[in-house]
């Protein structure tokens, strides 16, 4: 073989290593892709929800699934979201797309609201999916369980990954949403809308960092709860209310993040459960360890603290470094950073513990 020919097969080779990774590249996406959107479409999976008797989280993880957040050949140019074939009682446009077998025939949509409509439509027509129906609405498990045995998909671990997509990006919470609100047609409110992403969870505060309420142990008015106590507690006195519509808790902020206040006999299984939230993640949340749980008016805090606050901490007797995380709610960790300190640090009092840089 000649060095031209060992050329050329040379670049035909690159070539199609090129065109391997640029197909292997096409529709792949990012957490903060599902973030978008859950976020853009949230809105439209409640509306049929609401209209259809549908969760919402199912179809907004189908959504995501079958049309890879988006970015699909289907989805960018049929803007057909969720993988939907012709079949033979559809007159509407149409575009070809190799999945199963080559060129198959997808239905196509002006809008992507319309394959969100269509979708509703297919599911509540078929009598195949009758008993999706027979469901508890909130039950999202089950709900992707009868999707793959009513043969949605071909694909066995269907329900693992709509229930994986779910759970890991707290979808399930946007159904809450269709019990607190009865109007199928009210949007939701900026103060409703699905706390997800780590950086977004914490709602906007309209104090300014000078307004907001300075934390503070424990109202005087609890005297059986000592100053010196290692456990952050707080009395609904301390701290202004927020607004939360995935519990029926009350809630309040500090520093910009929302927690409860443990009740007796509280866990953080349980508040989990009444919150939305995992015990992984609560745990994750407060700093605390496997075998603890929150005693009566301890703060738990319900979603990420935030990483910093405007002020140096002088160290009181029986104070903890988790304790300083807990009172400002500073992560832990940023707290370890900002002081060149770790998790076998000891503190004594009258140490500075510096909550930013």
């Amino acid at each position: 073989m000649t060095i031209k020919n060992k050329l050329f097969i040379f670049k035909i080779f690159l070539i199609n290593i090129f065109i391997s990774l640029s197909f292997f590249s096409f529709g792949q996406y990012t957490e903060a892709d599902i973030y978008t959107y859950i976020d853009k479409y949230k809105e439209i999976a409640l509306k049929k929800m609401h209209e259809y008797k549908i969760p919402a989280s199912i179809t907004l993880a189908q959504g995501i699934f079958e049309s890879a957040c988006g970015t699909s050949k289907l989805a960018t140019m049929g803007k057909n979201h969720f993988g939907i074939k012709c079949h033979t009682n559809w007159t509407g446009d149409t575009i070809r797309i190799d999945d199963d077998e080559l060129q198959e025939c997808f239905r196509k949509y002006e809008q992507v609201e319309d394959s969100y409509n269509d979708h509703s439509l297919f599911l509540t027509s078929r009598p195949r999916y009758k008993d999706l129906f027979t469901l508890d609405i909130m039950d999202y498990k089950a709900w992707a369980v009868g999707l793959k045995a009513a043969g949605y998909a071909t694909n066995p671990e269907y329900a693992n990954k709509l229930i994986g997509l779910i759970e890991r990006f707290n979808i399930h919470r946007l159904d809450s949403l269709y019990l607190r609100n009865s109007n199928p047609i009210q949007t939701i409110s900026k103060e409703d809308s699905v706390q997800i992403a780590h950086k977004t969870t914490t709602r906007p505060n309209t104090k300014t960092q000078e307004e907001a309420p300075k934390p503070i142990l424990k109202s005087q008015k609890e005297p059986d709860i000592p100053a010196t106590a290692t456990i952050f507690t707080a009395s609904p006195d301390n701290f202004p209310l927020g607004e939360c519509p995935w519990t029926e808790l009350p809630v309040y902020e500090n520093n910009k993040t929302q927690f409860i206040i443990a009740r007796e006999g509280d866990t953080y299984k349980s508040i989990g459960k009444a919150v939305q939230r995992s015990e992984k993640e609560l745990r994750k949340f407060n700093d605390t360890a496997p075998g603890t749980e929150p005693k009566k008016n301890q703060v738990v805090y319900i979603e990420p603290k935030s990483k910093k606050y405007q002020e140096v901490h002088i160290v009181n007797k029986g104070e903890t470094l988790r304790y300083i995380a807990q009172k400002y709610a500073v992560q832990l960790h940023c707290i370890f950073m900002y002081n060149n300190l770790n998790e076998k640090s000891v503190i004594q009092p009258g140490d500075r513990i510096k909550l930013s840089y």
